[in-house]
């Protein structure tokens, strides 16, 4: 099978180890988040493993993602050291979201899985930029590619520090073609895809995601579901959720009842779809169905009866202007892979409640509006 489903990192990490072990010839790894805790520690000497034996690896990891390793659970990053800028942020996020490790001292001292890193002779360890690069994927002998919104901490695997469960995605595609195409759409972002979309900056500045997700939902006729972990629709977004509820579309969106952050962003958001379907209950009464899950929805993904678009891309200001994405367009047709997500879709939504009033929603205002206005 060419494409396959790999739902949360208790079926994506043994999967992502298999194919750095069978690898014969050259890894890439292109990651967010890499924490140094028991996930991240493994997949590093895997890593280093398969250089032992001859493989060429090379690992682009972005700086930006620093703060984040840093304002939450093990509070330590494989590859990065804060710097003060850095080190301010991470305070504010601590305060807002994680006030118990405010007091806590940083550890920074580098590990000695980073020295082997950088030092081995068969591996390129890119650390050294800042690129906001909120993409996550490996490629083995350019024959099998994994690719979501997965990043690599123990969180996705096991359960974060507040005991939340993530459900989160990646995709396993066993293609070399398709591989090909893939980096061939990374080298000219530009070039045509009807599989991969990107936001990128670099070679050449091109930020789709924003209008195959507007294509997407102005397409469904039928049904349209929205599972989104940061949720804050710009008026355009919007306004295309309240055009497919117009034409008699059955809109569900899925976001975590915590979130890790911008908890009050979402409530926000899905607040004020339900003011608007409130003042128009007569044009499409129950139609909208909003839904809060228990586990921490880490997942981006978008489905209407014909399209199902899967990847790393958030429904907000930042990911559609400033973070690099990536993210799988697939037909929503009778393919096992179709009805794999069908399947994991329907689950989570039967798993989460149903939001059926507005005054269920509590959030912070303030907080919301500053979250929407950092996101």
């Amino acid at each position: 099978m060419t494409f396959e489903l790999l739902e949360g990192g208790r079926n994506a990490f043994p999967e992502i180890i298999r194919q750095i072990r069978a690898a014969d010839h050259e890894i890439t790894v292109h990651m967010f988040i890499w924490r140094e805790d028991r996930i991240g520690t493994e997949i590093a000497r895997e890593i280093i493993a398969s250089a032992d034996r001859g493989v060429k690896v090379t690992i682009e990891k972005d700086m930006y993602a620093v703060i984040l390793e840093y304002a939450e659970e093990s509070q330590r990053s494989l590859c990065h050291r804060p710097d003060l800028r850095d080190r301010f942020q991470i305070s504010m996020l601590e305060l807002l979201y994680n006030r118990e490790l405010a007091a806590k001292r940083l550890r920074t001292s580098r590990s000695s899985l980073y020295t082997q890193l950088k030092e081995h002779p068969n591996i390129v360890l890119k650390d050294d930029v800042r690129t906001c690069d909120h993409s996550k994927y490996y490629i083995f002998d350019r024959k099998v590619m994994i690719l979501g919104g997965i990043n690599i901490e123990d969180k996705e695997y096991y359960s974060d520090s507040k005991g939340r469960v993530y459900h989160d995605y990646m995709i396993k595609i066993s293609d070399a073609d398709i591989v090909v195409q893939f980096l061939e759409k990374r080298a000219d972002p530009q070039k045509e895809s009807d599989l991969f979309m990107v936001n990128m900056k670099e070679p050449v500045s091109c930020f789709e995601l924003k209008s195959n997700y507007m294509e997407l939902i102005d397409g469904a006729e039928r049904e349209l579901c929205i599972m989104m972990a940061y949720f804050a629709p710009e008026k355009d977004i919007m306004s295309a959720i309240k055009r497919a509820l117009h034409r008699g579309v059955h809109v569900r969106i899925l976001i975590p009842r915590s979130a890790n952050y911008m908890d009050d962003m979402n409530r926000s958001a899905v607040s004020k779809l339900h003011k608007y379907s409130k003042a128009h209950s007569g044009d499409y009464s129950g139609r909208l169905g909003t839904f809060m899950t228990d586990r921490m929805l880490h997942a981006k993904l978008l489905m209407s009866e014909r399209r199902v678009i899967i990847g790393s891309c958030n429904i907000n200001r930042k990911a559609f202007t400033k973070l690099d994405e990536l993210a799988v367009s697939v037909d929503n047709d009778d393919s096992p892979f179709a009805a794999e997500i069908r399947s994991s879709v329907e689950e989570a939504f039967q798993n989460a409640e149903c939001v059926s009033t507005r005054g269920k929603i509590k959030y912070n205002p303030v907080l919301a509006a500053i979250e929407t206005a950092v996101m």
